[in-house]
């Protein structure tokens, strides 16, 4: 590894802290959907599987369509002189409205509910998610300011996500499982927490540095094809993503139905995601020191051999404190992902910047959102179908051998390859601490350039 000293933050830690606010509530709505929300359409309202499959696909090539848009849109805006905070404001209250109807929905619940109601969440997330996350691209230009930045944002997922499972131990639950009862209450949280946290980061948060050429409205298509780095960003992260889909859509059947310890699947999740918290600043750190790429390559790395380790965890009680060592393993080496993963796309952003003159940050950004929401779906879309024809029964106490096979086929055999594949793709990944400096130091000249010609020749620089 490249051993690259850290440099001093220029920001203050209530503006890193204002800014990572909104992924606090942007993980807590996302938790359900992480495999929970499935599993309770299924066992509690008796939605199908071969129904929840098919509304996941169609899901996800929603949300592979309205995030482009949002990130064409929210581009142009800013290439007017607009910022990316009314989108925040707006998108966060558009999905509060949402999640609460997905999530707290009143019987009967059909196919074409579960379908609509996770189309307009997809929605919201995508207007408030796409600019936010290029927003970071903008604050500053820095290698490392931009690791902090995303390494407090990657606090707060934890946050979020930790909120999530925290809720099935509140007091007034009977049980400490995921029910239809908690998440209501996650969506109780959500309409507070989305709406509240938004504004704070609006207000906080500097708008960033104003878009390259501004006035110029961006060719998107010519920007995205034409960025070779990019297009290696997107096929690494589709398999990263799409690993982490097919493995979450399937874990609740696999702690359920097949460990039968589903009365433990939220206390595993609150037990290990305060780990993984903890771990993001020291990913954070590795990162600085030795470059985001081949961090999160061994991240990947290792995380695809401690997958492989759930085939050893036994059904039934006996099987609990395996279950969660193997989870915390997993979940150490993942933490890793929420920082490098923004980060190494911001630097992506600056190559476009210099390489075609127009800020493309919105555009790429809703390909990070494309992959970060819709193909975990799609992952999950096909995860359950593999089980459906593996002979997989949700229904059933104890499962076929064929069923067991399939199941665990899909939940470990399935991401740990894919995991794999994309390692040294990662680890050999283009643009490093080094040309990042290059970069940057070409753009400040260009625009110097630029400054130094009459008012009447910049537009066209």
């Amino acid at each position: 590894m490249t051993d690259t000293p850290p440099s001093r933050s220029a920001l203050d830690w209530l503006v890193l802290a204002a800014y990572a606010a909104p992924a606090f509530s942007q993980s807590l709505i996302h938790g359900p959907t992480g495999g929970v929300i499935q599993g309770i359409y299924a066992r509690d309202f008796s939605v199908s599987l071969q129904s929840i499959a098919t509304v996941l696909l169609i899901a996800s090539l929603f949300d592979a369509t309205v995030n482009p848009l949002m990130g064409l849109l929210s581009d142009r805006h800013r290439a007017r002189g607009g910022t990316r905070k009314p989108w925040l404001l707006f998108g966060s209250l558009f999905s509060a409205v949402a999640c609460w109807f997905l999530f707290a929905p009143s019987p009967p619940v059909t196919p074409v509910y579960f379908g609509t109601w996770l189309l307009l969440a997809y929605a919201g997330w995508a207007i408030a998610e796409v600019p936010y996350a290029a927003w970071m691209s903008e604050i500053s230009s820095d290698y490392d300011d931009r690791t902090r930045l995303a390494t407090w944002r990657g606090v707060a997922m934890y946050g979020g996500a930790m909120a999530f499972v925290a809720i099935p131990y509140l007091p007034m639950f009977p049980t400490t499982e995921f029910s239809p009862a908690t998440l209501r209450w996650t969506a109780i949280l959500a309409a507070a927490a989305l709406p509240l946290l938004a504004v704070w980061a609006i207000l906080k948060v500097p708008s960033g540095a104003g878009a390259s050429r501004a006035g110029v409205t961006p060719n998107a298509f010519r920007g995205v094809i034409g960025n070779r780095p990019l297009r290696r960003f997107a096929l690494l992260f589709f398999l990263y993503n799409l690993a982490s889909g097919v493995m979450n859509g399937v874990m609740f059947f696999y702690i359920d139905s097949h460990l039968h310890l589903g009365s433990f699947m939220a206390g595993l999740f609150l037990l290990t995601l305060p780990l993984g918290a903890i771990a993001v600043p020291l990913w954070g750190a590795l990162c600085r020191r030795y470059g985001k790429q081949r961090t999160w390559a061994a991240g990947a790395a290792g995380s695809a051999l401690c997958i492989l380790l759930f085939l050893a965890v036994p059904a039934g009680p006996g099987g609990t404190l395996w279950l969660a060592i193997v989870q915390v393993l997993v979940i150490l080496l993942y933490a890793g992902f929420p920082v490098a993963a923004p980060a190494v796309l911001a630097d992506v952003i600056d190559y476009g910047r210099l390489r075609f003159g127009v800020d493309y940050a919105g555009t790429y950004f809703s390909i990070y959102n494309i992959m970060y929401k819709a193909v975990p779906g799609l992952g999950g879309a096909l995860a359950i179908a593999l089980l459906v024809r593996g002979g997989f029964d949700a229904s059933l106490a104890e499962q076929s051998s064929r069923g067991t096979i399939s199941l665990l086929a899909t939940f470990c055999g399935i991401p740990a390859l894919l995991l794999l594949i994309v390692t040294p793709m990662l680890w050999y990944f283009p643009i490093d601490a080094r040309r990042h400096r290059i970069i940057i130091k070409r753009l400040q000249l260009r625009e110097a350039r630029r400054a130094a010609l009459p008012a009447s020749a910049r537009l066209s620089a």
